[in-house]
């Protein structure tokens, strides 16, 4: 049985055979792991949208062509910018000593002015697992099995994630993964 290394800032891989089609080859990134629960952000979903797009809607004049990534099904409405921890607002949250995330229209205006984080992605919509469900999943409980589980890769930094390319990160974070999906299989 694989031992459960979660905690916020680890990386959620899906393996090949992801049961649930929204995850298929996605990469999240775990930004709260408490006994309530757990809430990850999947990083590599681009939408056809950038943040421009909404703009007007928020009543913020300026122009950020930021591409908006699907978070998750939950909240599908809210925006978070999840970003490097030495970047931070009022409102920012502290994911780990690499990562926080920011939801307000403060973050926008920033941005607007030019202030922005060396590393960061938009993102609409969580993914919320209840009290020790995640849990359950990554140990293969049903309906999950081991082979269609969620690998885990632990606190990888901001810039290992955001750097790489969105169409590559579940390759590499395949790679960075591997023994443990090899070791599921037997």
């Amino acid at each position: 049985m694989r031992k459960l290394e979660l905690q916020p800032g680890s990386l959620l891989i899906a393996p090949p055979s992801m049961p649930d089609p929204r995850f298929q080859d996605r990469v999240l990134l775990l930004v709260q792991h408490e006994t309530t629960g757990s809430v990850a952000f999947t990083l590599n979903k681009p939408t056809d949208y950038v943040i421009n797009d909404i703009l007007d809607e928020i009543g913020v004049d300026g122009n950020l062509p930021f591409p908006l990534y699907w978070g998750g099904p939950v909240k599908s409405s809210a925006v978070w910018m999840l970003h490097d921890s030495d970047w931070t607002l009022e409102r920012s949250v502290e994911v780990n000593q690499d990562w926080s995330m920011t939801s307000s229209h403060e973050m926008f205006h920033h941005l607007c002015d030019g202030d922005t984080p060396q590393y960061f992605r938009f993102l609409h919509g969580i993914s919320t697992w209840g009290p020790g469900q995640l849990e359950g999943e990554i140990r293969g409980e049903h309906p999950w099995s081991p082979s269609s589980s969620w690998l885990i890769a632990p606190n990888p930094g901001s810039d290992w994630v955001l750097e790489c390319p969105e169409e590559h990160l579940w390759e590499q974070a395949m790679e960075v993964a591997k023994d443990q999906f090899v070791a599921d299989l037997f």
